[in-house]
């Protein structure tokens, strides 16, 4: 931080001169970019803004006029402040000096004693240099800590945390829809730093003006386009610079860590995936030559073979051995339920969290063994330690191995759209996932989310600042197919009322309700932010 003026008048040199505050009592906390010795009247074009500048009182001694017209040009030229040394020019402070000093928010300085302006300059300056060497220091130090976590391999929240630490503030990483992901609360209550977030975001962007309180620091994460989230402040900081170049660091860490992840997880579907891989690839398309693998690998012929994919989810900031390790128990959970039920499978981790499976129906029917092997995966994952629920998703049963291995990627769609379905721990088809199934896969797609923000983004900053529930009213009346008779019943609301609301909501949103076309996009929209 550069010195203010309060802290130069109490070095040595200064000291000395026994200084007394003329003026401009309540600015000496500004700070002090360089210092300047002149005693010309007119210091235009000589000065930048910023600087104390000192004189002998030779331009404050033709009187009050001239004193008046050089404090204006000082102040206009954006100056720190004025020290000035009695004895060689002036005896006593001029009258209404100090009184001009205030008007003009500059704070003046008083020398009783003669004073070695050459070493106020030197102490003041080797402050000065010192604190740019100590910002140079900060940013070198930054810089080493995010490029030891980038080749640590660090995860979301071990960056998130790093940089809290380093600013010594609560930090929060959100994505496009302020949904948090990850944050570090340091010393604040989770509970006070995570109430109501995504409405205190909206009210704190400082993309546009705050109307509660300081407006936080952020920075967005992600590239060009391809944003997917922002990096937090949610406090005040009194170094803006130093906030900005440790947040802007740990979104880079961030972005690099997203696309090494990506790309980690493409290399294990493909190490993982084995005669499964193989057969939804096409590398193996005769029946003849998938049953011989399969067999070898101990699969039992069958008149009907059923796709099967079991999901669970996953927690953020697992690193890849705790989150193999929870892949191995899934797998081997898996095979226990199908070895329950008197069947065999081809099983395999397919990517992280996610175990799919051609099941051998020799002993029952499609529909028996799938209901078996859904009841001997709720025993050995529903309620246990590390498993936050699961769901199992499959497809229509055929009669041919390589066709069940086709049917794998409609199974992993219905066992990933399952575990956002309001009831977990149990087996879906396709029939029972349909569009928001849909919206539940992709929710995590940055395009998605930025699709639900252009569509209610308007309204959601709305109610966060106004405190009403148009949103609440808007998906009653989508779910009453845009019925206002129907809506006013739900809602208690007269008809006048109703239809005042309606109109604000058209208004804000800039459609109109009428539309199906209007009503379907932003039903959709708010599909996107329940999934979320």
């Amino acid at each position: 931080m550069q010195p203010t003026i309060r802290e130069i008048l109490q070095l040595s040199a200064m000291d000395a001169g026994r200084p007394q505050i003329v003026g401009g009592h309540a600015h000496l906390d500004r700070p002090v970019r360089w210092v300047h010795i002149s005693d010309l009247t007119d210091l235009t074009d000589l000065l930048e803004g910023g600087e104390l500048v000192l004189t002998t009182g030779l331009p404050l001694a033709d009187g009050a006029q001239q004193a008046r017209t050089y404090l204006t040009r000082l102040a206009a030229q954006g100056v720190a402040g004025l020290v000035v040394e009695l004895g060689t020019h002036l005896d006593t402070v001029p009258e209404q000096l100090g009184a001009l000093a205030d008007s003009l928010s500059l704070p003046v300085v008083a020398l009783a004693r003669r004073t070695r302006f050459i070493e106020v300059t030197q102490q003041v300056h080797r402050l000065i240099v010192a604190d740019q060497y100590e910002e140079v220091e900060f940013a070198r130090t930054t810089h080493e800590v995010f490029t030891s976590l980038n080749l640590a391999r660090a995860s979301t929240t071990d960056i998130v945390t790093r940089a809290a630490q380093t600013l010594g503030a609560p930090l929060v990483l959100e994505d496009v829809s302020r949904h948090v992901l990850a944050f570090c609360a340091l010393d604040t209550p989770t509970a006070v730093l995570l109430h109501q977030w995504a409405e205190r975001s909206r009210l704190h962007d400082t993309a546009g003006a705050s109307t509660a309180g300081p407006t936080w620091s952020s920075v967005p994460v992600g590239v060009g386009s391809e944003r997917w989230g922002r990096l937090v402040l949610p406090a005040g900081t009194a170094d803006t610079s130093r906030a900005r170049m440790v947040l802007e660091r740990a979104a880079q860490s961030l972005q690099l860590h997203r696309m090494i992840q990506q790309e980690r997880d493409a290399l294990v579907v493909q190490a993982l995936g084995g005669l499964l891989d193989d057969l939804l690839s096409g590398r193996v398309g005769e029946e003849t030559e998938a049953m011989a693998r399969a067999t070898a690998l101990g699969l039992t012929p069958s008149s009907r073979y059923a796709p099967l994919s079991v999901r669970v989810p996953q927690r953020p900031g697992t690193d890849a051995l705790t989150q193999g390790e929870a892949d191995r128990r899934l797998l081997a959970a898996v095979r226990q339920a199908v070895a329950a039920a008197g069947e065999s499978a081809l099983a395999s981790i397919r990517r992280a969290g996610t175990v799919s499976a051609v099941v051998s129906c020799a002993a029952k029917g499609p529909e028996q063994t799938l209901g078996a092997v859904s009841t001997g995966l709720r025993e050995r994952l529903t309620g246990r330690r590390g498993t936050d629920g699961w769901a199992a998703g499959t497809a229509p049963a055929s009669s041919s191995l390589v066709g069940a291995a086709q049917g794998l990627a409609e199974a992993e769609h219905v066992a990933e759209v399952g575990l956002t379905m309001p009831e977990t721990d149990r087996l879906y088809r396709s029939t029972d996932v349909r569009l928001r199934g849909l919206v539940a896969l992709l929710r995590d797609d940055h395009r998605l989310q930025a699709f639900a923000e252009t569509e209610l983004g308007r309204l959601l900053d709305h109610d966060a600042r106004t405190g009403e529930d148009l949103l609440g009213l808007l998906r009653t009346h989508l779910d009453c197919s845009g019925s206002k008779t129907h809506t006013a019943r739900l809602t208690g609301l007269s008809r006048p009322t109703l239809y005042s609301r309606l109109r604000s909501i058209e208004k804000i949103l800039g459609v109109s309700l009428d539309s199906a076309e209007s009503r379907t996009s932003l039903h959709t929209a708010l599909m996107v932010v329940d999934a979320r």
